[in-house]
């Protein structure tokens, strides 16, 4: 029905009365009927002068772009800001005053500045009301379109590998190694050096005695694509550990991982905790639980079993039924609390009681670990550059289909 009037009203323009005369002043016109609204004809100039400004800017002595391919682009990019608003307002995407709020407190601090400087700086280049109306439109098209694209991008395991793999993934995912060695040119004593090591010997000892490599220098620092082919084990390898004997035609070498750095490189300390948590409620007040947690301490130090007690008591459904156990985890994840009494505590003791912002808990560290995380975060890196870039392309797709699925009617000669 909307389409109907807009098309009657087509020819017209927006007109102000200045005086009982019957004076007319033409404030706007319509540029495009895009789907239910409009683009207006200010829009368009303005949105024209600010590239030309900007541009100028930017790339001083430059010459713009042709004027008429110029216009199209832009006039384009208003019908999809459009469209993307539309469906913003169909899907009930809003964004807070807060949310523009931190989100120019976020800018401001990104360029050194504080909140009130970086809107002084807005305003003497032009209104900020009109700075942050535009902003937030902005903030709602980035997610009206992350929500149209995100479930159209999949990316697979094996596209991670192949693109770690690739020289493009060794370039920018860039790791180095310092592998020591030692090459037996017997199998026998090749068999014999693998179970001294097995034995727990010095890596180091080992290749003093028996090295028949001439290679004497200290290990250094190494890319993957720079050892020997057969040595490419040592991105699967931990720090410290060795390998088993790799054969190849000068004999059996045995290679150590002595360190190896990078922006994706880092070992993390874990800790395998079990906790027992019981929180308030409507039916049970905070003495109420706390002398319900402490009965339940004195049971474990009376012999009880901790997996038993937790699977009938705990109230955290994530972890009862495994008899309060949490896995492996860092104790920075867990409530400041939580992670302080992780961190205090010794091994296979159960905790005093404690609260934490969940309510009273008793926790045992069982067991704490060194855990060489690197190839989780390669894998979340090569992750994040694939996805940018097939996000683009798809998005690229998703706004072509809508544009060619909406109507459009442009009504300006450009």
């Amino acid at each position: 029905m909307l389409k109907k009037v807009l098309k009657k009203i087509i020819s017209l323009t927006l007109f102000f009365s200045l005086s009982a005369s019957g004076e007319k002043v033409i404030l706007d016109k319509i540029a495009v009927i895009v789907g239910d609204g409009l683009v207006l004809e200010s829009q368009f100039n303005l949105k024209f002068q600010k590239y030309v400004q900007e541009f100028s800017k930017q790339n001083p002595g430059q010459a713009l772009p042709p004027e008429s391919f110029l216009k199209k682009q832009i006039l384009e990019s208003l019908i999809v800001e459009e469209l993307l608003l539309q469906k913003a307002e169909r899907f009930g995407v809003r964004i807070s005053d807060q949310e523009l709020n931190d989100y120019m407190d976020q800018i401001a601090r990104s360029n050194n500045i504080t909140l009130e400087e970086f809107i002084n700086e807005v305003s003497s280049e032009g209104s900020f009301q009109n700075f942050r109306r535009d902003l937030k439109n902005n903030l709602i098209i980035q997610r009206v379109q992350r929500g149209l694209v995100r479930p159209k991008v999949f990316i697979s395991d094996q596209e991670l590998e192949n693109y770690i793999a690739s020289a493009e993934g060794q370039s920018s995912i860039l790791i180095e190694y310092k592998v020591n060695q030692i090459l037996i040119k017997s199998k026998i004593q090749a068999e014999e050096i693998s179970q001294k090591l097995s034995d727990g010997e010095d890596f180091n000892d080992l290749k003093a005695r028996y090295d028949e490599s001439t290679e004497n220098e200290e290990p250094k620092w190494q890319r993957k694509s720079e050892l020997p082919s057969l040595f490419g084990i040592v991105e699967d390898m931990q720090i410290g550990s060795h390998s088993d004997p790799l054969e190849s035609g000068a004999g059996f070498y045995f290679i150590k991982l002595e360190d190896k750095k990078g922006d994706t490189v880092k070992v993390e300390s874990q800790d395998l905790v079990r906790h027992i948590l019981i929180q308030t409620s409507e039916i049970r007040s905070d003495k109420q639980a706390e002398e319900l947690i402490n009965e339940i301490k004195n049971r474990i130090s009376k012999g009880e079993d901790f997996r038993v007690l937790a699977r009938l008591y705990s109230d955290d459904p994530g972890s009862k039924l495994n008899g309060g156990d949490l896995g492996w985890s860092t104790s920075d994840k867990y409530d400041p609390m939580f992670k302080k009494v992780i961190d205090d505590s010794n091994l296979n003791e159960v905790s005093e009681v404690f609260k934490s912002s969940f309510g009273f808990h008793i926790l045992e560290v069982l067991d704490r670990r060194k855990k060489d995380v690197s190839k989780e975060l390669q894998k979340d890196k090569a992750f994040k550059i694939i996805f940018e870039r097939k996000y683009e392309e798809q998005l690229e797709r998703t706004l072509q289909e809508l544009r060619a699925e909406s109507y459009v009617d442009i009504k300006i000669n450009i």
